[in-house]
Parts: structure tokens; C-alpha cells; sequence
């Protein structure tokens, strides 16, 4: 009977352990996504090569929806992890929500002041995202215990 009380908390141990690693394979994967998501998003605006990549801007647009799903995801896992599991946070999202800020700032400002940069549908990408990505953040500071 004892054995197989250690037996039973070993199958829980073991079943937690797992989802820990699945939702840190999964911050992972999110974390590679949304960066190469940004990332590609400024190097288009930056090197006006948008006209030249209309393939990949067009999938960056597909891709927008889920992306900002996806970072839904991943704040309301991460605030899960710290309400319930009392986790401190291994991902810096503060980081993250300043860099897409700074991009929205530098972008804005040369889009007004530059002619060699224009409203475009990159330049519109980075206003969404940037914009969501900050409500995204603030509320979870507006919520936080």
C-alpha cells in the first residue's frame, strides 16, 4: 500500500515536471516567434525593402493575428505561473514591450520627419503591434496581485 502511495505523487511529480517543460518549450518557441516577428518588421522599415519583399510582407500580415494571439498566450501563462505556482518569471517582458515602444518611437519620428520613409503597410504593422503589445502589458500590470 505504501509503495504505491509513492507511486501515485511520483506520477504526479512526473506529470508536472512535464507540463513545466512543455509550457517552457512552449514560452521558447513564442519567445523565437514574436522576435523574429519584430525583428523582420524592422529591418523592413529600416532598409525600406518592404517593395522588395512584398511576399513577406504579406505574411507578416497573415501572420499578425495569431502572433498577437499568441502573445495573449504567453502573458496570461507567465501571470498563471506567478499567481499559482509562485514562479518568478524567467522571461523579461518589460524588455520586450520597451523594445517594441522604442521601434513605434524611432519610426514615427522618421515617418514624419523623413522623406525617405512613408506610411506604409510595415510601418502600420509596427503601430498595431507595438500598440497591442503595450494594452497586452498594461493590463497585466493592472492586474497584477
Amino acid at each position: 500500500m505504501e509503495e504505491n502511495k509513492q507511486g501515485g505523487w511520483g506520477g504526479v511529480m512526473e506529470r508536472l515536471t512535464m507540463r513545466h517543460r512543455a509550457i517552457d518549450a512552449f514560452y521558447f518557441i513564442i519567445g523565437a516567434l514574436t522576435h523574429f516577428y519584430g525583428g523582420t518588421l524592422t529591418l523592413l522599415f529600416f532598409f525600406r525593402t518592404a517593395s522588395s519583399w512584398p511576399v513577406l510582407v504579406g505574411l507578416l500580415d497573415a501572420l499578425q493575428e495569431p502572433y498577437l494571439g499568441g502573445l495573449g498566450v504567453y502573458v496570461i501563462l507567465k501571470e498563471i505561473r506567478k499567481r499559482y505556482h509562485h514562479e518568478q518569471s524567467k522571461h523579461y517582458g518589460e524588455f520586450f514591450v520597451a523594445m517594441w515602444l522604442v521601434l513605434l518611437v524611432v519610426s514615427t519620428l522618421l515617418v514624419f520627419f523623413s522623406p525617405a520613409y512613408r506610411f506604409d503597410d510595415v510601418y502600420k504593422l509596427i503601430i498595431t503591434n507595438s500598440l497591442a503589445t503595450l494594452a497586452i502589458y498594461v493590463g497585466g500590470l493592472i492586474n497584477r496581485p
